[in-house]
């Protein structure tokens, strides 16, 4: 897996709703806990306040994340994953 640093860019679950009807946002590190936990500022496609993620675990892809057990509840009662992953590599 790659090492988390401040500024670097991952993958986050977001509702879709806030996001132009996609699950996954791009998100900047904005604090790095450790190498499984970080804190993100979310850049989601649509007007919407400046979404702010705190202690988000972080996996090696997506398929991992999706394996989560932490949940946000989106405004809709649909529950979204707690979790960011990196961005697969093209």
């Amino acid at each position: 897996m790659s090492q988390p640093a401040v500024g670097r860019i991952v993958h986050v679950f977001v509702e879709p709703a806030l996001n132009n009807h996609a699950d996954v946002a791009p998100a900047i590190i904005t604090r790095v806990w450790s190498d499984e936990l970080v804190n993100l500022r979310v850049l989601v496609d649509g007007k919407s306040d400046a979404l702010w993620y705190t202690s988000v675990a972080l996996f090696a892809d997506r398929e991992s994340a999706e394996q989560t057990t932490n949940y946000r509840i989106a405004s809709d009662g649909a529950h979204v994953p707690a979790a960011a992953f990196w961005p697969p590599r093209v």
